[in-house]
Parts: C-alpha cells; sequence; structure tokens
C-alpha cells in the first residue's frame, strides 16, 4: 500500500519550496492487519524517565546488533550504552554511534528499572544525555503490557478481557499521539501505563483471545476511558470531552453498585499551602499573594468538584481537573485521588476528604472486577459500561452509499456532499492520460469516509494523513475538511497520479523514481532543490522506506522531485515516462 501522509494544518499543497510534502508512516505503521488496525505499534519505553546507561545482553546468542542504519546485523553477547549528548558510544568500541538497532532475544538492564527479557526489535537514538529506546511490538503485545500496567492484580479473566477489549479501543481511538516524534505511543499514562517487566502468559492470552476486537460507535472506536474506582457513580464523558454531549453518549453519567459491593473507597489526604501554591505555579496558576484558602465554587451533576475558588490576597477560579493535575504531576497523585471531595483549611494545611480514585469516566476497574467475579462476561461487563456501543472487529454502524460515472465509483455515507468528486476525479484522469498518454484501465474507486477517525480505522494511518492508496482505491479524509484546507484538489489530483504511474510502472521500479514522477507530474511548474541530500541512490531509497525522522522524510521526498526534474530537463518527460514502462537505463 501506498500512503500520502499530509499534516492537517496545511493538507497537501505540494509545493516544495514551502517545505510542504506527501509525508510517510513509519515503517512500523506499514504493517496492518485486515480491518486496517497495524499489527505492529512503536512504543517508546522510558519516556518519563529515559536512562542515560543501559546493558543488553544477549539471550544464548540469539541477538544481534546494527551500529547504524545501513549497518550489517552482527552477533553479540552482551553491551553497555552510554549517552553522550547525541551520540551512543558502546563500552570498548572507540566510534560513537547516532543509531542502534537490536533484535533477536536479549535482556534491557537498566539503573532504577526491572529487567526486561524481550523479542521485539528496538532502536535506540541518544539525546540530550539520555538514550532514547523505541520497541516495534506485536499489537497483542501492547496489549498485554497494558493490561501489566493497568489492571494490578484482577483475578477474573472476563474483566481482563473486558479491559483488553478497552485498551485496545483507546489506543485506536486516539491513534498515533507521538507520531511527530517518530513513534507510536508512550509507556506512561499520557497514552496507558505499560509494565512489559510484568506480562505474564495469561495475559498474553487474554489479549489474543480478544485480538483485534474494539468497541465502535458511529463507525469509529468509541473514547474508552477507564479509571480506578468511581466510588458508586460515574462521572459524564462531557466534563472530559467537553460540551459536545453528541461525541460521546455511551460515556453518561450512572450508578455503579458493582462498585461499592466491597465497601468504602473514602480516602483523606493533606497538602501543605506552599507546597500547593508552588504545584499550581509550575502548571501556571499564580496564585496572587500568599494562599489562604481553597473552597469548591461549583460540583457536577455526579457531586465531583467541576470548579474551586483559590484565595490569596485575591481570588480565582480554577478547574476542578487543572487544580488535580497541578497536585498529581508537581506533589503527587495520592494526594487528590479523584474529583469527588470536599476540602477545608486547618491552620497552614489544605484537607481534602474524598471518595473514588480518578476522574470517574468510562469503566470503572474496581465495579468490572466485580461484574467478572459474579461470572457476568466480558460483553456484559463493556455493555454496562459503554452502552450504546458495538463489540466487533471491523467498524460498526457505518452505511456506505455508492455512486458512478463512467469512469469513477465513489463510496461516501454523504451522498450530497461528495458528489462533487465524480466530474472532478473523471476530468483530473482525463488530463492526466493527455499529458503522459498513460491510460487508466477500468474504473478508480474513491471511498471517503464521514470522520477522521472513521478514516484512520480504516487505513492504520494517524489523523495527519491525508489520503492513501491502494491498487485502484483511493480512500480520503472527510471532503470538507480537505476543502476547507484548500487543499481537496491537490489531493485527489496527487493520489490519481499515483494510480496511473503505480498501474504501469514496471515490476522492480525504484521508489524513487516512482515518487518523484508523481511529484513532478503533479506540480510541473514546481521548484525542485538545486542540490541532492542524500550520496548515493540507495541512501534516497531507504530513507522513503523507512525514515528516520521527518526532516529526512521532507529531505527524501524534494530530493526525488529534484533527481527526476533533472531527467526530464535532460532526456524529456516523454523519455522518462517510457523509463517508467521500460526500466530505468543502467546508466540511470
Amino acid at each position: 500500500m501506498r500512503r500520502t501522509a499530509v499534516p492537517l494544518a496545511a493538507l497537501l499543497l505540494f509545493w516544495l519550496a514551502s517545505d510542504a510534502f506527501p509525508q510517510r508512516n513509519t515503517e512500523a505503521r506499514t504493517s496492518a492487519a485486515p480491518n486496517g488496525f497495524p499489527h505492529v505499534v512503536r512504543v517508546r519505553l522510558g519516556y518519563l524517565h529515559p536512562p542515560t546507561t543501559l546493558k543488553v545482553v544477549a539471550d544464548a546468542g540469539r541477538a544481534k546488533l546494527r551500529k547504524c542504519a545501513s549497518c550489517t546485523e552482527v552477533a553479540f553477547t552482551s553491551i553497555t550504552l552510554r549517552a553522550t549528548g547525541s551520540r551512543i558510544q558502546i563500552e570498548g568500541d572507540k566510534a560513537a554511534s547516532q543509531d542502534l538497532g537490536i533484535s533477536g532475544i536479549y535482556q534491557i538492564i537498566a539503573a532504577s528499572s526491572p529487567i526486561l527479557k524481550a523479542d521485539f526489535p528496538i532502536d535506540i537514538r541518544a539525546n540530550d544525555g539520555h538514550l532514547l529506546v523505541t520497541a516495534s511490538m506485536p499489537m497483542d503485545e501492547y496489549v498485554a503490557s497494558v493490561l501489566a500496567g493497568e489492571t494490578g492484580t484482577f483475578r477474573s479473566d472476563e474483566t481482563l478481557k473486558a479491559m483488553a477489549v478497552t485498551a485496545r479501543s483507546y489506543a485506536m481511538h486516539f491513534g498515533s499521539r507521538h507520531a511527530l516524534d517518530g513513534f507510536d505511543f508512550c509507556d506512561s499514562t499520557h497514552c496507558q501505563a505499560l509494565r512489559l517487566s510484568d506480562v505474564t502468559p495469561r495475559l498474553r492470552k487474554i489479549a489474543e483471545t480478544t485480538a483485534s476486537e474494539v468497541l465502535w460507535f458511529d463507525g469509529e472506536p468509541a473514547a474508552t476511558y477507564y479509571h480506578a474506582n468511581c466510588g458508586g457513580t460515574t462521572e459524564d464523558g462531557r466534563f472530559i470531552l467537553g460540551n459536545d454531549e453528541q461525541r460521546a453518549p455511551y460515556l453518561e453519567q450512572h450508578s455503579d453498585t458493582y462498585c461499592v459491593r466491597n465497601g468504602s473507597s473514602q480516602w483523606r489526604s493533606e497538602v501543605s499551602k506552599s507546597d500547593l501554591q508552588r504545584a499550581l505555579a509550575a502548571e501556571g496558576l499564580n496564585v496572587p499573594g500568599q494562599l489562604r484558602a481553597v473552597t469548591i465554587l461549583q460540583r457536577t451533576s455526579s457531586g465531583r468538584v467541576e470548579f474551586l475558588t483559590i484565595t490569596g490576597s485575591h481570588s480565582m477560579t480554577v478547574p476542578g481537573l487543572t487544580f488535580r493535575a497541578a497536585i498529581g504531576h508537581n506533589i503527587g497523585w495520592d494526594r487528590l485521588k479523584s474529583n469527588w471531595y470536599d476540602v477545608h483549611v486547618e491552620g497552614d494545611k489544605i484537607v481534602f476528604h474524598g471518595r473514588g480514585a480518578g476522574h470517574g469516566v468510562g469503566l470503572c476497574q474496581v465495579g468490572a472486577e466485580v461484574m467478572g467475579e459474579e461470572g457476568r462476561s466480558y460483553r456484559e461487563i463493556l455493555a454496562f459500561y459503554y452502552p450504546g456501543t458495538l463489540l466487533g472487529v471491523s467498524a460498526q454502524g457505518t452505511q456506505w452509499q455508492q455512486l458512478s460515472s463512467e469512469d469513477v465509483v465513489l463510496y461516501t455515507t454523504r451522498p450530497e456532499r461528495d458528489r462533487p468528486l465524480l466530474p472532478l476525479a473523471a476530468r483530473m484522469m482525463h488530463e492526466a492520460e493527455q499529458t503522459t498518454r498513460l491510460v487508466y484501465s477500468g474504473t478508480a474507486k474513491l471511498k471517503v469516509y464521514a470522520t477522521v477517525a472513521a478514516f484512520r480505522d480504516a487505513t492504520g494511518d494517524p489523523g495527519w494523513v491525508a489520503a492513501s492508496t491502494r491498487g485502484r482505491t483511493i480512500r480520503m479524509q472527510p471532503t470538507d475538511l480537505l476543502q476547507d484546507a484548500g487543499t481537496l484538489e491537490s489531493t485527489l489530483h496527487h493520489e490519481l497520479l499515483h494510480m496511473l504511474v503505480e498501474k504501469h510502472a514496471k515490476p522492480g521500479t525504484p521508489l524513487w523514481f516512482r515518487e518523484g514522477l508523481v511529484l513532478c507530474l503533479s506540480q510541473p511548474n514546481g521548484s525542485p532543490r538545486t542540490r541532492s541530500n542524500f550520496d548515493t541512490v540507495a541512501a534516497l531509497e531507504k530513507a522513503l522506506r523507512a525514515p528516520e525522522n521527518e526532516q529526512q522524510m521532507r529531505e527524501a521526498y524534494a530530493d526525488a522531485q529534484t533527481r527526476i526534474s533533472k531527467l526530464i530537463a535532460q532526456n524529456g518527460r516523454e523519455a522518462v515516462i517510457q523509463w517508467l514502462q521500460e526500466g530505468l537505463p543502467p546508466s540511470q
């Protein structure tokens, strides 16, 4: 599958002079399951506290080391790595590296971290004296690791299955949160907490049993928030998502008698006034004068704190979520376990009395565990906490309608909005045939998704990808988004040209040649770069297939266009198009 990845901020202008370019996903995103979900996800390990040194020990010689991006893998027994600025120093090796790769079966030993035994490939780079370790792991292993990090000591297999579906749905709904950083998810609660060293055969079996199962709402993965303990009543999802109640009606507030069957979840904690004032300041909330009091201004319908008044020399209003986050980030999440509490002043202390743990939205883990122990199935657990969602391995609730012309078949959920694509695509196809003297055979298929999330689900691409082409089918994000960005026509034009080029390309034609030709055809008056950013064609080809970072992607596309522009200037466009069909001359 060929992907054209484009930032939604400027979506697909394709003018390299302004540094816009058709980006691509990293190699981890190119392996997708039949329903569009990735088989493999890239996870940054030690995200919050990256190590400065670590030791990697091969398991009985079954691991290999790659010292640079283009280096050959070699077997090793044990290596110790240290970050020096942006370079990696291997103990006993005089030369430093910028990029290391390890595959096979190995153990990672880092200070203050459990020993991790793994068999998935990892890439290691250095930044600011720290080692950045990125693992390319199967999706099911990721889900099993989330279970190890988020479910504690759950006894019920049915509850674990419910949590596996919840974790997978959450990941697919929010997508690659760190795409611009070169990976999909981190191992902290910013995405979902992982504990790779605690993954057991039981957790792997749970993940495999529910493989590819996702909760759906309106044809897209549901926003399956979850928390530790709701205290007997869940919170309405709009207090996290905003006031668009139609976005996630399945996150409604409701009573949860299962949660309270094992006793009270009440707690007490205290924070000094000075520590609280510093914590708020660290989050940009500067209390005027000296903090004197904290009072609750408004509660949500579930009883949780929505707004507080913080009093110093003057009073200020602070959202409850922001207040809790300030304490959690800077003092500790154990000090304010939830937003369901009372608060008063005792001397120089702010004292809290509360119940529950977490934000209260979605699945309550304590209640889900009780449901599982009482014999409820994981489907019943999910239906209780996410009412109105559908469980399945492919998008549920989407009704496609088909529109056709002589040259194009259009699949859409909004026919009146997308109908103009039929004559537009037909015109572009005829113009491309006249320009290239190549012929489309058969009809082109366009599939336009109603939402970014639905597109992301079907393609396995992150939200900043504008369109994806597989064979004769072009899959696109919503046309109104592309239209608002002023890039609808350029996106469609580019994809149709790719369809034509791929149709006539001789097997084995290099990727740089095909990509560069499409860029030159789509913008014949563009301004290519004056110099090459890659020493060899092999280096360019590798950068296009598996770019190391965003900057290298930019350089690779610019270089591909520059090379084709020069070939066209020297040999003519007809000759270059003929090479596409017959193969490049040996001199190229």
